[in-house]
């Protein structure tokens, strides 16, 4: 049995719906966590029981109650930042409360192409397993946030577990800001991870491979392909999981990809990979009534022109097919104007 942890609200509830059927797809054996922060996510799962039979549910303020230290900084920091400082505290709390052999944490906007068995077996040599950014060359500079991404990462139930979890915890309730301090080497509860190769020594896996922590900051490295059976394939590699980070829907045609941040260069493999997971949200979406995102780092207060124009790249489904709209092929005085209407 494998066991996974996450966290989301109603707002990012189709893509943890999403990524369970990922994961249940790979047809592994596992347990997955979810610590529900509001009732409706709660109640959504609760009144279907005999449908995610994998899934235990945590409220919020279970977990509140039993870490009060946590509870103690929510009201001084942003509803993101509390989030992030919870990342150490809720696999504490699952390995203390069900005494689980290991515990992988996860973000909610992973999805499972294949098997992760062959990474949790690295837990018969490694307490630690942590996901590095594998960044593009071209994005070497943007390791100043952090060499590991908090997507992925598995705690073994076992002393060097605890102290690592422990630690880091210490560290995101004493400062967790969503925000790069290079004076002391901070960035929300990510830059935390740079000292556990040389903390923890030989205790610390990190995923160097190329199938899993696929993501935009990195995919300019690989050769992502269909290997013509129905698998996506690196160097004849099975993908593992692929990470949608911001991958934001707009509305039924339009949705924001970070392309433009990353300079990813696009290839027919990359945009069926997202027209594909586009429509398994647009699944769940119909059925929650939900047409677009509310998450905590898209501002619904701009119109959705202004989004476009500022993320200069997006994503337009057309029928069946996916193309990339380019807003900086808009004459600069249009983008300009438009910024002020809509502003």
């Amino acid at each position: 049995m494998k066991y996974f942890a996450t966290l989301f609200d109603k707002n990012y509830l189709s893509r943890g719906i999403v990524l369970y059927n990922s994961l249940k797809s790979t047809e592994i054996d596992f347990k997955m966590h979810i610590l529900c922060l509001d009732d409706y996510t709660y109640n959504y799962f609760t009144e279907r029981k005999n449908q995610y039979q994998n899934l235990e549910l945590t409220l919020i303020e279970e977990l509140e109650r039993y870490d009060t230290e946590l509870l103690g900084v929510k009201s001084s920091r942003k509803p993101v930042e509390y989030y992030f400082t919870m990342s150490p505290c809720w696999p504490l709390y699952l390995l203390t409360k069900f005494n689980l052999p290991h515990i992988c944490t996860l973000d909610a906007d992973i999805f499972f192409y294949s098997s992760p068995k062959n990474i949790f077996d690295y837990l018969n040599e490694y307490s630690i397993i942590i996901t590095p950014h594998k960044f593009s060359p071209e994005l070497v500079n943007l390791e100043k946030y952090g060499k590991f991404n908090v997507s992925f990462q598995i705690f073994k139930n076992d002393e060097i577990g605890f102290i690592c979890l422990n630690k880091w915890r210490k560290e995101c309730l004493s400062w967790c800001e969503d925000k790069l301090d290079i004076e002391n080497k901070r960035f929300a509860d990510q830059l935390y991870l740079d000292s556990w190769p040389n903390d923890f020594n030989n205790k610390v896996k990190i995923l160097d491979d190329n199938y899993s922590g696929i993501a935009p900051w990195n995919i300019n490295k690989y050769n992502l392909i269909n290997n013509g059976r129905g698998q996506l394939v690196i160097d004849g590699t099975p993908l593992v999981y692929y990470h949608f980070q911001h991958f934001k829907i707009l509305n039924q045609n339009y949705a924001t990809n970070g392309f433009w941040l990353y300079d990813v260069k696009s290839t027919n493999s990359l945009k069926k990979l997202y027209f594909n997971y586009w429509n398994e949200i647009r699944k769940i979406n119909t059925e929650l009534f939900l047409i677009q995102d509310e998450t905590l780092r898209l501002d619904l207060k701009k119109k959705i022109i202004l989004t476009i124009i500022e993320d200069r790249k997006v994503f337009v489904k057309y029928f069946n097919r996916l193309f990339i709209f380019n807003a900086k092929l808009i004459p600069k005085f249009i983008r300009s104007l438009i910024k002020k209407i809509y502003a």
